[in-house]
């Protein structure tokens, strides 16, 4: 951009921060995402991203996957955010086998387009997001339905989002206990010296009961096809945040839950179709639609009741949404020029 005085001088002004020169786009990796968003800020943002998506204001189909073969999936989720002035689609390939190769499960891009030119302005990698903003949407339910006096953490699991989850519930309550469980007892030590050394109490479980005996919030973060929490170890006060079970093909806990707890969404059509804890309660009677007592956007603007008082258990289950993914990302782009990290291409 320039301007011109009444002489023959250009006068070179610089892009405004987080603007893009015309005809580039930002490439955002792992690296760059980390340096320019932080886990108690994406927190905020997904705080509100729910809110509008509760509200009406953001468009998404249900998330469409195609087999590639046995074990492979390529999913696609597109949304339209008029508020934030952007819409996107996230493209993922799902393997079954990718921790196997050293890989993330979730891979691929996260495509940012400007809604009013429809110029693609980001591009950013798809793992790290769907990392970051899982993790943030699991504290902001957290922080919305969990006894303010919680302060012991199981995670179930040893993967991505285990990790994740030990960094964002603690920044929503004061966490002083992490009890972990995995089917590998090797892989959990190694977890457990990697990411909770920091933690001063941290519980190896032999067993996914044994885990989630008195504590107060739970994180399932697996890919179980078949339920690896019983709904007889539950105990009074507890909060449950259901998140590795994102097809109708997993499910981390029977759908009796569903009934036995103040059970919450974070988006109501999408769990209907989607959310085999929920689809099983409903097809089997042992719950009915009134027993969705609402999505978490709903509860955070008042909406509807969260926890009533400090024996109900409470759940959120998380299938993960678009709306979630443009909402950081926008923050992201907004912020582009805070990262040397963010590299520009002709486009």
């Amino acid at each position: 951009m320039s301007a011109h005085g009444s002489g023959t001088e250009t006068i070179s002004i610089p892009p405004a921060a987080g603007t893009m020169s015309p005809g580039t786009i930002a490439l955002v990796n792992s690296a760059a995402l980390a340096d320019l968003i932080s886990m108690a800020e994406a927190i905020e943002f997904i705080d509100g991203a729910m809110r509008d998506l509760s509200a009406g204001d953001i468009e998404a189909p249900q998330r469409w996957q195609m087999p590639i073969h046995a074990g492979a999936r390529l999913a696609i989720m597109p949304g339209n955010a008029a508020l934030s002035g952007f819409f996107g689609v996230k493209l993922l390939s799902l393997y079954d086998n990718a921790d196997d190769n050293g890989l993330p499960g979730h891979q691929g891009v996260m495509l940012l387009f400007d809604r009013e030119t429809g110029r693609i302005v980001a591009i950013i990698e798809a793992s790290a997001l769907t990392r970051l903003r899982t993790a943030a949407a699991s504290a902001v339910a957290t922080r919305a339905l969990a006894r303010t006096d919680a302060t012991s953490l199981a995670i179930l699991g040893y993967g991505e989002q285990a990790r994740w989850h030990a960094k964002a519930i603690p920044l929503v309550r004061p966490i002083t206990q992490v009890r972990l469980w995995g089917r590998s007892p090797e892989k959990a030590r190694e977890f457990v010296r990697q990411h909770l050394s920091h933690f001063d109490d941290v519980v190896i479980a032999g067993s996914a009961k044994e885990a989630v005996r008195s504590a107060d919030i739970i994180c399932t973060t697996t890919h179980a096809s078949t339920p690896i929490l019983a709904v007889d170890w539950l105990e009074p006060g507890q909060h449950l945040n259901l998140v590795g079970a994102s097809t109708r093909n997993e499910q981390e806990v029977g759908g009796e839950i569903v009934a036995l707890s103040r059970f919450f969404v974070d988006c109501r059509e999408h769990a209907l179709a989607q959310a085999s804890e929920l689809r099983q309660a409903l097809d089997r009677k042992w719950a009915g639609l009134k027993d969705v007592r609402g999505e978490i956007g709903e509860l955070l603007d008042g909406k509807v009741e969260g926890r009533t008082n400090p024996t109900q258990i409470t759940v959120y289950k998380s299938l993960g949404h678009v709306a979630q993914d443009i909402a950081v990302a926008a923050a992201i782009h907004e912020r582009l020029d805070r990262s040397a990290l963010v590299a520009r291409v002709p486009f």
